[in-house]
């Protein structure tokens, strides 16, 4: 077999040290990314000390059959003690460092499967078309932008979600900040007493606040959107032994056809009443409706919460979402894209204690502020921008922080997906990204798979509508690699 894979992010990692341990006969592996960020993706390039992995070890693994696989590399690094996170008494290292992790991971794969008979090699440029000398042996060619031409029988998009996209025309502005990783480069330069605008108030807008403050900055900073939620604190990890929110449970109800919400609802209560935890409160509480500053507050003061619920779902969400999503009856996707959006995505992502701490106290001096209720952003002809929410107001330096949606084409690989659906080996789903088989991941059309094309990730319909994290690109690399080596 002769295999490309288009992008060399986590996904692509996960996959090649899925292959790397499963049997099969050697062929060739050829990977293509044009980034000067290979293996690292967009977080994990080197950046400043502030900006950290934003989950404890235990969940940041890229080999699916190993959870310890990450926490045992960084038991080698000495510097490690330096970032212990007291809130969850977990190190959280520099981005970085974790990009090391994978860039040590993706090297060490490689080496194992050349020594198993595989010739692997890397092109430096992206995959910008592909074209098929015959008509049914499923053999391909990709076409790169530098102009070479690459035989393969399958391949595989790994590409990513790509990067923020200017939903308000401010691109060429002096002052906006359209990507703003790594934040070593984008905030440097920026006087000391700037007023900063962050569009967001996820993961990235805290990065960027906490960078900031930590750079000495003394300005105002304010986190704009439509909403004004900042996402929920990671409690402390506890030891998890599920008993119902299982992957085999979670295999169970997929093997009927279709998974009804309920289904997951008493799976959730099952795991609680095992426990001896009460289901309603733990409900109540995700169902809340509270000031964000009022819910911080209160979070940082549950770090050590015994009760289980919140850490249960953040698993599941990680690790049965992936399982159960594509089969999920489709009003109750339609129901959780739309209601609790925000909520699934602050439980999947939550903020590590660190950060949230660092957060409370800018808001409690009032340099850090939420504004909700964003229109718009103009950029001054003077310089400077103007903001539209429930005022108007100035500022000097704007940064974009809310991260392409799932299921958005990367602005790189656009060329490619739109040969794919002009050629007819791709077919757009109704609902954003590319319709693919469940277990093989193989692109679809009219709901017959393509012969050579596999997708990894977010670009694929039946993703999560969350970006993906590590373990769960690692469980969907793990199975594309078995189908491939089968």
């Amino acid at each position: 077999m002769d295999l490309g894979i288009i992008g060399a992010g986590t996904a692509a990692v996960g996959l090649l040290d899925a292959l790397a341990a499963t049997e099969g006969t050697p062929g060739s592996i050829t990977v293509f990314d044009g980034s000067s960020a290979v293996w690292r993706g967009r977080p994990y390039q080197p950046d400043v000390e502030a900006v950290r992995v934003n989950a404890p070890p235990a969940l940041m693994s890229v080999r699916a059959t190993d959870r310890a696989h990450y926490a045992r590399w960084l038991q080698d690094r000495h510097e490690v003690a330096r970032y212990l996170d007291e809130g969850l008494g977990q190190p959280l290292v520099p981005r970085s460092v974790y990009g090391e992790y994978l860039e040590q991971t993706a090297q060490t794969a490689i080496g194992r499967l050349r020594r198993n008979g595989w010739q692997v090699s890397m092109v430096n440029s992206r995959v910008v078309d592909f074209s098929r000398p015959g008509a049914s042996d499923g053999r391909a060619v990709l076409h790169t932008a530098n102009g070479g031409s690459h035989p393969v029988d399958r391949a595989v998009l790994s590409v990513g979600s790509g990067r923020p996209r200017d939903h308000y025309g401010l691109t060429g502005a002096p002052g906006y900040v359209n990507e703003p990783y790594p934040l070593a480069d984008t905030i440097a330069g920026i006087p000391a007493d700037a007023r900063v605008a962050v569009i967001g108030s996820g993961l990235t807008a805290v990065d960027i606040a906490v960078a900031l403050t930590t750079d000495n900055h003394t300005g105002p900073i304010s986190l704009l959107s439509r909403s004004g939620v900042l996402p929920f604190v990671q409690q402390r990890p506890l030891p998890l032994a599920p008993q119902h929110l299982t992957p085999a449970n979670g295999l169970r109800l997929a093997a009927a056809g279709v998974v009804h919400f309920h289904q997951l609802v008493e799976l959730m209560r099952a795991e609680l009443a095992e426990l001896g935890q009460d289901f309603e409160s733990f409900a109540a509480e995700i169902r809340a409706t509270e000031q964000p500053v009022t819910r911080l507050r209160r979070q940082l003061t549950e770090l050590d919460n015994p009760h289980q619920g919140r850490r249960l779902l953040t698993m599941a969400i990680r690790v049965l979402g992936p399982i159960v999503w594509p089969l999920l009856a489709e009003q109750d996707r339609s129901m959780l894209r739309s209601e609790y959006f925000r909520t699934i995505s602050s439980l999947s992502s939550p903020m590590v204690p660190r950060n949230a701490k660092i957060v409370l106290r800018l808001l409690d001096s009032g340099q850090l502020r939420l504004r909700p209720s964003l229109g718009k952003i103009e950029a001054r002809p003077g310089g400077g921008f103007t903001v539209h929410d429930d005022a108007e107001w100035h500022a000097d330096v704007v940064f974009n922080a809310v991260n392409p949606p799932a299921y958005t084409t990367p602005q790189e690989t656009e060329p490619l997906v739109s040969a794919l659906l002009a050629s007819g080996a791709a077919e757009s789903a109704a609902t954003g990204g590319l319709c693919v088989e469940p277990r093989t991941r193989r692109l679809l059309v009219a709901d017959r798979p393509d012969p050579t094309w596999h997708a990894l990730g977010n670009l694929a319909a039946d993703s999560l509508f969350i970006a993906t994290n590590p373990p769960g690109l690692a469980m969907e690399a793990a199975a594309l690699a078995h189908h491939l080596m089968a």
